[in-house]
């Protein structure tokens, strides 16, 4: 399994052959960096067998890269209804026998209540979660599934040592942390805090990649 992330919060995940874009084209929204256009190109020359966008927030999201799938592909993407630009769904897709299946999750925040978002579980010979900007609060009660070899996350969910305890409750083989500010660029210290709850914990590897990074898993 190969992960490169491609923008801000999305990755190009290849697992057993499939090529998966989880919210990986996106546009700018300081400190959060932008789909360079270097990784644009490639992921429009050679698209994606699937291609799934959590919402509609500019550093998740770009409907023209979404339409211009659609019209290259005729392939449905995944996510919300509710994405502009282009023909979204919720129901499971199968490609060579790797399934993507979006699920319905709440917001991190105030935003929870506004925006429509989607979560993803992509299973094949090993199960990765992609939680997009899904608050980890609304697990407390109903728990993950059990596991997943991989666990892809915002910033949130390392944030606060309550939010960690609760990532390593689910059991992942490892954590992917996504949607963070270039370290020279960071104005609300998320790096500072980010840090200082991980601290030493050896319970669980975390990878913060960087732009354009490639790692094997």
């Amino acid at each position: 399994m190969e992960l490169k992330r491609t923008a801000n919060a999305g990755i190009l995940l290849t697992l057993d052959g499939v090529s998966i874009l989880l919210d990986g084209v996106c546009r700018e929204v300081k400190p959060y960096l932008a789909t360079p256009l270097e990784e644009r190109e490639a992921l429009t020359g050679q698209w994606p067998k699937v291609v799934c966008y959590s919402h509609a927030h500019k550093d998740h999201y770009d409907p023209a890269y979404a339409a211009a799938y659609q019209v290259q592909t005729s392939r449905v993407l995944l996510g919300p209804e509710s994405l502009p630009g282009c023909k979204a769904s919720m129901e499971p897709a199968t490609v060579d026998n790797v399934t993507v299946s979006p699920i319905a999750t709440r917001h991190i925040g105030a935003a929870g209540k506004t925006t429509d978002h989607a979560s993803f579980v992509i299973r094949g010979s090993k199960t990765v979660w992609f939680m997009g900007d899904a608050s980890p609060m609304q697990f407390r009660q109903t728990g993950l599934a059990p596991k997943p070899d991989v666990l892809v996350v915002p910033y949130a969910y390392c944030l606060t040592r309550e939010a960690w305890e609760l990532t390593k409750q689910w059991e992942p083989g490892c954590v992917v942390l996504l949607h963070m500010p270039a370290r020279e660029d960071d104005p609300i210290g998320l790096w500072q805090e980010v840090s200082r709850v991980l601290g030493d914990d050896p319970d669980v590897p975390v990878y913060s990649m960087k732009m354009g990074q490639v790692i094997q898993i």
